[in-house]
């Protein structure tokens, strides 16, 4: 799940923000029983509760593969929500119908939280076929330092998972740094396979990424 946050800044503690005086959450959902089964559509909830434990979803997904490109028919992943100049941002990462499936980032607009408008750069973060991120660029976790928005992002080889992170300065055209900057352990440390699905924060002077 992701909560809209009163700003986008890194080195803001992050904070709820309220529309229309609810509280929101953008989450993912399968159609089946099991573990990660059938294709995955972006639902939102809202909670009026100060304590955040009532909830009342959305009936209808509010983005869908359905009416996707090919590279996102598989489903969809995690979406991570900002607002940016009277703009909502929705980045995801989606999967094709391949069998052995590339994951990639794409972004969708919105002035109103439910009709979301397809970038067409999608995918904005593609993978980088031979690369430490050739099969999976996911989990897209967006904040902005100054002028710059950041992206931390975990790739995957088809051996280890991997925090990665791209750079953009309009949200739509992302660099990606070259290597990852937070790499798989080494053998019998805790992330000795996937180092991966980042949290940031920023707290007294350090740069905590979880």
């Amino acid at each position: 799940i992701w909560m809209l946050k009163e700003s986008e800044n890194l080195y803001d503690v992050p904070r709820l923000k309220k529309v229309d005086g609810k509280y929101w959450m953008v989450y993912h959902s399968y159609p089946k029983e099991g573990y990660e089964e059938g294709p995955a559509e972006i639902g939102l909830a809202w909670s009026t509760d100060e304590e955040l434990m009532e909830w009342h979803g959305i009936e209808n997904p509010v983005f869908s593969w359905k009416d996707g490109e090919e590279w996102e028919r598989g489903g969809l992943y995690k979406a991570c929500i900002i607002s940016h100049e009277d703009t909502y941002y929705l980045f995801y990462n989606a999967k094709n119908t391949d069998k052995r499936w590339i994951e990639q980032t794409g972004l969708a607009t919105s002035k109103d939280l439910f009709h979301w408008t397809r970038c067409e750069k999608n995918p904005v973060v593609p993978v980088t076929p031979g690369a430490w991120d050739g099969r999976f660029l996911s989990d897209p976790y967006i904040v902005k330092d100054k002028d710059i928005w950041l992206n931390f992002y975990f790739g995957y080889d088809n051996g280890h998972a991997q925090e990665g992170l791209a750079i953009s300065y309009d949200l739509k055209v992302w660099e990606k740094v070259e290597e990852p900057i937070l790499p798989n352990g080494n053998h019998g440390d805790l992330d000795e396979n996937h180092a991966h699905k980042a949290s940031i924060l920023y707290y007294n002077g350090i740069l905590y990424h979880f």
